[in-house]
């Protein structure tokens, strides 16, 4: 961390000082309370900076400044008072600025100006003045600042500077070049650059309040009116330095947004108007290809109808919503946020549009999957039965739809084991693990592995007649699988028996279970292969 030293024999305006420079954090800061304490510091260390008190018990005309501006340090002088005579010999030094101290604002305003030296040195300053003699002038006021000065006289030479920097900082530029007017350099550089991105203070001769309204009207940031004192061109200098430093910051951290957070806007209808770079990288898709297209684009055919209508209810109607969406990729493949979406207002409290700030989260997804998940056939787990079996009733009741649930297990599986082996028993599991996970999909269930050779669907259906026909369809499909099983009483190949359950209204999971249960065995006890209904 650099080093600033501060000079000050106040204790009660050091802390001030202290307090501070401590906001900002940026300097390692070394206090003196007199010349001969500053003295010592000085044998010991470096300094990139020093605020100093103009006047010291043991130095009161000043030698603390002259020290200092003799060893290269800038300096911002402080003073309690300031006479003419000693203004005008302090004022006319090669030091940063001099503040009086007369309120906390002052205070500030030193701190500040301590902390720009960090982003003023080395910073490219292009200077253009047809006059030699003006542009020394101005030069030696900018000499404390430590800029990089890129001096020209004529708009061409701008131009060829420009191009080959293009990390120029700014410009300060007199209305009189050798081939044409400041005007017109100003207007050459607004071509390429906003104010923002490339401020220009301007130096002239009166001209009178229509000249200066057109001078700002043309791109000028700020000017200053011949003759002008150091004093009042370094304080337009350091304003722009500070609002150019602060648009940097808010640069950088809206590059590291772009970056690192996947950020989207839309219009009120769901069309994308702006996507972070991050939104693009995680999507697969580029900007050209995401912006103008509805944000529907992404959405994955996992996520249910129901998530996005609340959605859409909760932010038209001017609330914020925060939720887990699954959403596809370009290559059909898919990633996990978690969504914060917020409505953007017009001046009358119209809907305008909505922005949209997500945190990837398929990781934790993925590690959430793999505990409600069995590892051999894919399907969910007893787990994820018990958590999501209230969800699946409340939708059932508040849809009118019969809760359905399908156990079943693979007939004479031990006997199967036993006689072909554990190896071919598992690939059985695994065969019938896919087809049951291809037949939830189709018919929007849940495919569940209980344990064993247990398997069960949990889903919802408008009639028993259609439930009955999916779990016959089922059993249907795990018999034309075909696989041999010459030790199983019901047929040659293998088989499962179904107990089903039905419930109209609120359900209970252990109740389900248990009557779910019963009917498995009731199908097992009637000759296996078959469905047997409980309503």
């Amino acid at each position: 961390m650099k080093k600033l030293l501060l000079i000050e024999d106040s204790n009660l305006f050091a802390k001030a000082i202290f307090r501070e420079l401590a906001i900002n954090n940026y300097y390692e800061v070394h206090h003196a309370a007199s010349m001969t304490e500053m003295m010592a510091l000085l044998a010991k260390h470096d300094y990139y900076v020093a605020i100093a008190d103009l006047v010291l018990p043991d130095a009161s005309s000043g030698e603390v400044i002259y020290k200092l501006i003799g060893l290269n340090i800038p300096v911002v002088s402080l003073t309690g008072s300031f006479a003419d005579g000693l203004q005008s010999s302090i004022s006319s030094l090669p030091i940063v600025d001099y503040v009086i101290k007369e309120s906390r604002n002052d205070i500030a305003y030193a701190v500040r100006l301590a902390e720009l030296m960090l982003f003023t040195r080395s910073m490219k300053v292009l200077l253009a003045y047809g006059d030699d003699n003006e542009m020394t002038v101005v030069a030696n006021h900018l000499l404390p600042y430590r800029f990089e000065l890129i001096c020209v006289s004529s708009i061409v030479e701008a131009k060829n500077k420009l191009s080959m920097h293009k990390d120029i900082d700014l410009v300060v530029s007199d209305e009189s070049l050798l081939d044409g007017t400041g005007l017109e350099l100003v207007r050459m550089v607004r071509r390429e650059c906003d104010e923002l991105g490339l401020p220009i203070i301007f130096t002239l001769e009166e001209q009178g309040p229509a000249f200066d309204a057109k001078l700002l009207k043309s791109g000028v940031n700020d000017f200053v009116v011949k003759p002008f004192s150091r004093e009042e061109l370094c304080s337009r200098l350091v304003n722009q330095i500070n609002n150019r430093s602060r648009y940097k910051q808010v640069q950088n951290y809206a590059d590291a947004v772009d970056r690192y957070i996947i950020t989207s806007s839309t219009d009120e209808l769901g069309t994308i108007r702006s996507v972070s770079q991050a939104f693009c990288d995680i999507s697969g898709y580029s900007r050209e290809e995401l912006i103008g297209r509805n944000h529907n684009i992404v959405r994955h055919p996992d996520m249910k109808d129901e998530i996005y209508r609340e959605l859409w209810q909760t932010i038209n109607s001017g609330r914020s919503w925060q939720g887990e969406l699954k959403n596809r990729k370009k290559d059909g493949s898919f990633y996990w946020v978690d969504v914060h979406i917020d409505p953007i207002f017009d001046a009358g409290g119209a809907i305008i549009g909505f922005t949209a700030i997500r945190q990837d989260i398929t990781d934790k997804k993925y590690i959430e999957e793999l505990s409600v998940t069995d590892p051999m056939t894919g399907l969910y787990n007893r787990r994820h039965f018990n958590k999501a079996f209230s969800e699946v009733a409340k939708e059932a009741v508040e849809r009118k739809h019969k809760l359905a649930f399908l156990i079943f297990d693979v007939d004479h599986f031990k006997a199967y084991n036993d006689h072909y082996g554990h190896q071919a028993g598992d690939d059985v599991l695994t065969k019938m693990g896919q087809t049951i996970s291809d037949f939830a999909s189709q018919h929007d269930a849940y495919a569940y592995r209980l344990g064993g050779e247990e398997f069960a669907l949990l889903f919802q259906a408008i009639s028993d007649n259609e439930a009955v026909t999916q779990a016959e369809s089922l059993r249907t499909a795990i018999e034309n699988l075909a696989i041999e099983h010459n030790y199983n009483s019901a047929a040659d190949v293998v088989t499962a028996s179904f107990g089903l359950y039905l419930q109209f209204g609120p359900a209970d999971v252990a109740e389900t279970y248990k009557l779910g249960d019963k009917a498995l065995y009731d199908a097992k006890e009637t000759g296996r292969n078959k469905v047997v209904t409980y309503i």
